[in-house]
């Protein structure tokens, strides 16, 4: 048997890809215009479609995000990490036109819209922007406000010259009244009144001393989704303190003790309920820290009280999960020692789907650490609060993120304690996914692999 250990956490890549997600840039893409993705998003398909089906593209319309695993697109390519893939300038290029498109809304879809703009009963309310255009089309524009009982509530001007003015229609109106004046030329820019809000802050009382979330921009994420409970994370690690008042409410008890043979994956030892906090500590309860996602949690308890396990343990706590219906599974453990039982679990959640997230080890050293190791897991190193690699954390061009792992303080069984190591980092990762799957349900697991992989900020060599 292949022996796996979680070495001592201490208080990377050579190229460190920090999974900084500032996730701001995630939700520009994924949410704040969201209304222009079914046009823009033909682009990265026919792109992508056409390096994997001999040159012929597919259209949106054509491939839905469910069937996006049925598509030809060597995926396999995308993420073996001894190559350099071109796919990259692909999703650059895809960004760049994404953000293109942002001032292209399609009034005809109240769904795509409406999520954005100012709403009251059947009324909103329209920004018509003017960019210089004459004093003939703001006449103009008043007749046809008129024309469909609109009313205009407010005018923006700027060193005394005339920009804007906000018109408040009925709904139904939208489409058409945007349709004339495009037709008309009438406006420089139609958008929606956008809706904005303050920044949610927890009232958790560790929030203040959780620099891990702040630094990937957890809580701007948390202004569009704190998590879905149809989202399910296995936690295949030391097993979880269930009974801890911060994780109680997440949890589901679905797993399984491969150490012990039974069905109470309780935690007797710590490490695995700290990063099942940072993954899923309850939020905004006034009561200890803030977990990234408000998802469900399941435990796979496969090391010992001492922290060590086997092959066979992990093997059966990754094919268990994946049958509970686990979308991530997250691994805070290693070993140097290629097995090829843990490879073919792998492989068994990965064909069905299965987003796997790793530790990439803690001895500041270039050498793969498996299950982190296999091209099917994300490999994470971890860094500090100054965006450096972490002394401890391992390196290589292997990796392919990194995330927060020094001085993280999360749920322990008696209560909270701050640790460090990539062990800490690989469930920030996990964290993360659960929030962008919880916010884009229908996407596939390679698709938010990229997203992951390209909204990260690249901090150069090490």
């Amino acid at each position: 048997m292949l022996l796996m250990h979680v070495k001592g956490e201490r208080s990377m890549i050579k190229k460190i890809v920090c999974v900084f997600m500032i996730l701001t840039v995630i939700n520009a893409f994924n949410v704040a215009f969201a209304a222009n993705a079914s046009n823009c998003e033909n682009q990265f398909f026919n792109q992508a479609s056409a390096n994997g089906n001999g040159g012929e593209t597919l259209s949106r319309n054509d491939v839905t995000p469910q069937k996006f695993d049925e598509l030809n697109i060597d995926w396999d390519g995308i993420f073996y990490r001894k190559t350099n893939f071109s796919e990259k300038e692909t999703i650059k290029d895809y960004a760049q036109s994404f953000q293109d498109c942002q001032r292209r809304w399609d009034f005809t879809d109240f769904n795509e819209w409406s999520k954005f703009a100012h709403i009251e009963g059947n009324v909103t309310r329209l920004v018509i922007g003017f960019n210089g255009r004459r004093s003939a089309n703001f006449q103009s524009l008043e007749k046809m406000v008129a024309k469909y009982q609109a009313k205009i509530v407010n005018k923006i001007w700027m060193d005394g010259e005339f920009k804007a003015f906000i018109v408040e229609l009925p709904i139904v109106s939208v489409a058409d009244f945007t349709k004339e004046a495009q037709i008309k030329e009438l406006a420089g820019y139609i958008e929606p009144n956008m809706r904005f809000q303050a920044f949610f802050v927890p009232n958790d009382p560790y929030w203040n001393v959780q620099w891990g979330p702040k630094k990937i921009g957890a809580d701007w994420a948390w202004n569009i989704t704190v998590g879905s409970s149809d989202v399910l994370v296995a936690v295949v690690d030391t097993g979880i303190y269930y009974y801890h008042e911060d994780l109680a409410a997440n949890y589901v008890p679905l797993g399984y003790d491969w150490v012990n043979m039974d069905a109470d994956p309780l935690d007797d030892n710590g490490h695995g309920t700290h990063c099942a906090g940072i993954i899923a500590a309850v939020l905004n309860n006034s009561i200890g820290i803030s977990g990234l996602a408000q998802v469900r949690i399941m435990a796979e308890k496969v090391l010992t009280s001492d922290g060590w396990g086997y092959a066979d343990w992990i093997a059966n706590g990754i094919i268990h999960a994946t049958d509970m219906g686990a979308k991530i599974i997250s691994m805070s453990l290693g070993g140097y020692g290629y097995s090829q039982l843990l490879h073919e679990a792998v492989k068994y959640a990965y064909e069905k789907g299965v987003l796997l997230v790793a530790t990439a080890g803690n001895d500041n050293i270039n050498m793969m650490v498996y299950p982190a190791g296999y091209d099917e897991v994300i490999a994470v190193a971890a860094t500090d609060q100054y965006d450096n690699k972490a002394e401890f954390s391992n390196w290589g061009d292997w990796i392919e993120l990194a995330a927060p792992g020094v001085g993280i303080i999360s749920t322990v069984p008696q209560g909270y304690a701050s640790m460090s190591g990539t062990s800490m980092a690989c469930p920030h990762v996990a964290g993360v996914a659960a929030l962008l799957w919880s916010l884009n349900p229908l996407k596939t697991r390679d698709w938010l692999r990229l997203w992951l992989r390209y909204t990260a900020d690249d901090l150069g060599d090490s």
